[in-house]
């Protein structure tokens, strides 16, 4: 069994493990240098040394790479290692021809630590592990990496060194797509801290395995079964196959590049030269980083914000309910409906009806995510206009504005006028938005709206008398009905276990506080970001809860729970008891 398991992973990787591990530790010490050199303001090390302690473990590695080749055998397997681990070799390349510049040398060992770290991880993923627990660890792992990261002296200003709890919290927050905060991120890190959480919301909305799989496959690495079979469970996204897995993580990269850089472009040029709350931007440098900034959080629905009031000071700009609603929307849907609405809409240009033998339409997940979504953000938008033209003094053009805003950025962190302003009927309604989430396989967390419509759709089909669950003239399986009754379950019973958590912890002295602690664990656990304000305010304990809270949202309490409690298929019941009778009204 033992040979066996080798050889399978020696087959998905290209390499024996522990000749893996090798390059590895390699390429991490070749990066280390990068880190002292950025990570704190003063030089820990000469230069002198960083660069050459960097340039001896690029040779090393470069010896490594050649030793292993070597012992590939004849030259039919030399060619294929070298096709199989291009990239590792075009950037030691690289890294030869820079070892002058300490700028471009640190660029290639980056990379070069990036690639191998990935080519690991796949070696995971190829293992007899369960699938979500090797999703849950993955976010685990990027959160510790991340947290060591921000509490580098060069992310944060002088004077304001940042606590473990605040930086895992941070963290948590970004790479979750929630957006709650516990120091403003405009003021209270550096460009270089700034730029880690950007790309910690980036890894976390691309998702760990989805991310480890695009690597994977531009770098030509094969997939083995079982690597194949633990990605295709774990990006929700329910394709199967080595083909339309390659091609889905494909269509993943272009789609969130594409869509960003044409966010970015759109705040630069539609973004006021400043406004109340606007970080400083001292030319078009300054400018194009903070525009791709919030263009990353908008689309990852993450909420994160370089300025210093979210877009607050721009509740009436076009900005905020334009670019930010578009990018928000496009990123709650998913990548399943967004490449479905591809599919159809090349399939119109090209005249062409079929694909192989299968009709181009709209299939009915992509019918559910669109309709509910409609649904949700209409009423959300009645509801909340209502309630702030009742019980504040906004004028109604205005409410109209914010209603629109928070309806359709229910999953972000972003706002143009504070929750708490609103009332508090239209803070109950922004409550139940944010628990439902947006749609699987999106950047946004909660319940998922498909869940939601399919529950609700039983409802109906048992009012009526129907019994199955209909939608589109489809009959949805019971063993997904089921599933959707599970996950609401575990949802409600992780909310409610986090206000027990925060009411006990936060001697607030105030019953009415509820409210707000309330307001701050549904937009925890649906990774939304919208706060009362109080969320600097909590302590220790509460804030280790809102992080509980952001991580099972953003992950899939069913998720967790499969991870932690995963039935080998040999050990499930093969019986089944008699049937019981039970009253129920």
């Amino acid at each position: 069994m033992t040979e066996q398991r080798s050889l399978r992973v020696r087959h998905d990787t290209g390499d024996a493990p522990r000749i893996l591990l090798v390059r590895e530790t390699l390429a991490t010490l070749a990066f280390v240098p990068t880190v002292l050199h950025f990570g704190w303001r003063q030089p820990v090390l000469d230069q002198s040394v960083l660069h050459a302690i960097q340039f001896v473990a690029v040779a090393a590695f470069a010896v490594a790479m050649f030793i292993t080749m070597r012992r590939a055998g004849g030259r039919e397997a030399q060619r294929r290692f070298l096709v199989t681990h291009w990239a590792e070799a075009a950037l030691v390349v690289i890294a030869a021809c820079l070892s002058w510049s300490w700028l471009g040398l640190a660029l290639a060992t980056s990379a070069l630590m990036v690639v191998v770290s990935l080519r690991v991880y796949m070696l995971v993923a190829s293992l007899a592990i369960p699938p979500g627990l090797v999703f849950v660890g993955s976010f685990l792992a990027l959160i510790a990496v991340g947290t060591a990261g921000l509490m580098l002296p060069a992310a944060t200003p002088p004077g304001q060194p940042i606590g473990v709890l605040d930086a895992s919290f941070t963290i948590t927050s970004a790479i979750s797509q929630t957006g709650l905060v516990v120091r403003p991120t405009g003021e209270s890190f550096t460009r270089f801290g700034q730029v880690v959480i950007c790309a910690w919301i980036q890894i976390g909305a691309l998702g760990i395995l989805v991310f480890g799989a695009v690597v994977a496959t531009m770098l030509g690495s094969s997939f083995g079964l079982r690597a194949t079979q633990t990605l295709g469970e774990t990006t929700e996204q329910g394709w199967e196959g080595q083909y339309s897995l390659g091609k889905l993580v494909l269509f993943i990269m272009i789609v969130t590049h594409a869509v960003e850089a044409l966010g970015a472009a759109a705040y630069y040029f539609l973004l006021p030269a400043t406004w109340d709350g606007a970080p400083p931007m001292h030319g078009a440098g300054d400018r194009v980083f903070h525009c791709v900034f919030l263009a990353v959080s908008s689309f990852c629905n993450a909420g994160f914000a370089t300025t210093a009031n979210s877009f607050e000071g721009l509740r009436t700009g076009v900005a905020p309910h334009t670019v930010a609603v578009v990018l928000t929307i496009i990123g709650l849907l998913g990548f399943p409906v967004l490449q479905n609405i591809m599919q159809v809409v090349v399939g119109k240009l090209r005249g062409r009806r079929t694909e192989g033998r299968r009709l181009i339409r709209l299939d009915t997940h992509t019918k559910i995510v669109l309709s509910t979504l409609a649904v949700v953000y209409l009423l959300g938008l009645l509801f909340v206009f209502i309630g702030e033209t009742l019980q504040t003094d906004t004028n109604w053009r205005v409410a109209i504005l914010d209603a629109h805003f928070l309806a359709a950025q229910r999953t972000t962190g972003f706002d143009t006028v504070s929750p708490a302003d609103i009332g508090l009927f239209a803070r109950l309604v922004v409550i139940f938005m944010m628990f439902i989430g947006g749609a699987p396989g999106s950047t946004a967390g909660g319940l998922k709206v498909v869940v939601l419509a399919i529950l609700a759709l039983t409802v109906w089909s048992t009012i009526r008398g129907r019994p199955q669950t209909e939608a589109w003239g489809r009959t949805i399986p019971d063993e997904v009905v089921r599933k959707c009754a599970t996950i609401l379950a575990l949802c409600l019973g992780t909310c409610m276990i986090t206000v027990a958590v925060l009411t006990a912890t936060e001697h607030i002295g105030d019953e009415t506080r509820l409210g707000p602690l309330l307001f701050e664990t549904i937009s925890a656990f649906g990774t939304s970001g919208l706060s009362t304000g109080i969320t600097a305010e909590l302590s220790a304990p509460g804030r280790v809860a809102l992080m509980a809270a952001m991580f099972i949202g953003r992950v899939g309490a069913l998720a967790i729970f499969a991870a932690v409690f995963s039935v080998r298929p040999a050990m499930r019941a093969q019986y089944a008891y008699p049937r019981g009778d039970v009253v129920i009204y």
